[in-house]
């Protein structure tokens, strides 16, 4: 049986292949997302309070707390949590964050319904069973609270089995990982796939974009020649825009939980 997958052992790698150096496969992931709740959240009331789970290096996390929410961080990976507090502890913003070392699963019961806001990205695709530990998560928003979740797009790992001519791969639909190594998911999504919980999940879409829509795709001797404002400005450009956004690497969606009509039985 397929299990989640926690990034011990794995936190240097991960530092390494996404955000070293300025790469621009981390910096694209942060200008998308924090573009977008740019849009949706002019200004931040001093008792908002927003949860960032799966945080990992804890690169949103601060990124928050310099916006002015005061941030709960939880990652179930020691390593990576580590990291994270030692990104954060000399920041300004520093005493916003409070940190936690849980998964999705074991997040205390006294946080129940507490964020105004749930930053949720790149965690669903290492969840042996995303919709349902989805559901768990929407029990710590508050009603008409936001849901930021970014995923990774199985539209884009078919894709660039094609492109790569690992035809078998995508004959037999060997598109998930294993979990046992690397940093290839084990439930990478499709975005239509997504959308269709969104009803039984009660949540309502507010926006979508694709991150990394172009350069996953460039010859590596040609990403190295990129300018990254320019990659930037084109990424953000394409993001919304279709065919780019559904074959972007990632998916991005900005969600509102409805609030139950007390006079549907069904709620």
């Amino acid at each position: 049986m397929s299990q989640d997958r926690v990034f011990d052992g794995l936190s240097q790698r991960f530092q390494r292949t996404i955000y070293a150096n300025n790469d621009p496969r981390g910096a694209i992931r942060l200008h998308i997302t924090q573009d977008d709740l740019n849009q949706h959240f002019q200004s931040i009331p001093p008792t908002h309070q927003v949860l960032d789970i799966g945080a990992g290096l804890g690169q949103m996390s601060l990124w928050l707390a310099e916006q002015g929410w005061n941030v709960t961080l939880s990652e179930p990976s020691e390593e990576m949590l580590l990291q994270a507090q030692a990104l954060i502890q000399n920041s300004a913003d520093a005493h916003r964050v409070e940190f936690l070392q849980h998964s999705i699963q074991t997040l205390p019961t006294h946080y129940a319904q507490q964020f105004d806001l749930i930053v949720c990205h790149a965690v669903l695709e290492w969840l042996a069973e995303p919709q349902q530990t989805l559901q768990t998560l929407l029990n710590y928003l508050k009603p008409e609270g936001y849901l930021s979740l970014m995923f990774f797009n199985r539209t884009a790992t078919e894709f660039r089995h094609l492109i790569a001519g690992n035809l078998d791969a995508v004959l037999e639909q060997r598109l998930a990982s294993d979990g046992k190594k690397g940093l290839a998911p084990i439930s990478p999504l499709l975005p239509s796939e997504v959308l269709h919980w969104l009803p039984d999940l009660g949540l309502e879409l507010v926006q979508w974009s694709g991150v990394r829509c172009f350069y996953d795709y460039a010859y590596h001797t040609v990403r190295k020649k990129m300018p990254l404002d320019k990659v930037l400005k084109l990424e953000r450009h394409y993001s919304q825009l279709e065919p780019w956004r559904s074959l972007a690497r990632y998916q991005h969606f900005i969600l509102k939980k409805l609030t139950p009509d007390p006079l549907d039985p069904l709620a």
